[in-house]
């Protein structure tokens, strides 16, 4: 097995599922300069990081790998039971909806103070959502760290990024301490102090 994409990148979020799962594999810390196009034209029409070659299958998109190598290789991270996997999805695809927005990103970096303010209030807006169901339990779905936290914990904040979401917010200066402690939880783990550390 063999994950394409340096680890300061979405491509961490892959590399902590393997990580994680306690999978055997290859990292390729490949990125998106000049000296990489080809090989990512190769394997990615999109021309992105992470691409996960496993046997015959190439797979791009992160979270599309994660939910790959969860329900091929199970494990704890991986909800036993339909309804649980539902919520698993459920919160993964929000943290692409709700936080993981590129237009979101570009308005909070345009310079233009009125688009990155309306940016960061929609930001907040989605925390406090995510902020609400930690309130409820340690976990998004219960008392166990599961995929769908390892998924939206490094949607919002990547290895390299020390627990704060997109770099730059501490949830605990917005009165998000459910968020801010979870957070906090998750990128205190081994997996997220191993990322951190490589190219």
């Amino acid at each position: 097995m063999r994950l394409y994409g340096t680890a300061r990148s979405r491509a961490s979020r892959s590399i902590l599922a393997l990580e994680e799962l306690g999978l055997a594999y290859e990292h390729v810390p490949l990125s998106t300069s000049a000296d990489d196009r080809a090989t990512l034209a190769r394997l990615n029409p999109n021309h992105r990081i992470p691409v996960l070659e496993h046997g015959s299958l190439v797979l791009w998109e992160s979270m599309a790998i994660n939910l790959y190598l969860g329900d091929k290789y199970g494990g704890p991270l991986w909800p036993a039971t339909s309804e649980g996997r539902a919520k698993l999805y459920q919160w993964s695809l929000w943290g692409q909806t709700e936080i993981d927005r590129r237009e979101r990103h570009i308005a909070r970096l345009s310079g233009d103070p009125t688009r990155a303010e309306a940016a960061s209030v929609e930001r907040i807006a989605a925390l406090r959502i995510l902020n609400a169901a930690l309130e409820r339990s340690p976990y998004l779905l219960g008392e166990t760290f599961t995929l769908a936290d390892l998924n939206v914990a490094a949607t919002l904040s990547e290895p390299h990024e020390d627990g704060r979401v997109d770099g730059d917010l501490d949830p605990a200066d917005h009165q998000m301490t459910a968020l801010a402690d979870w957070l906090n939880r998750c990128c205190k783990r081994e997996s997220w102090i191993r990322v951190r550390g490589m190219p």
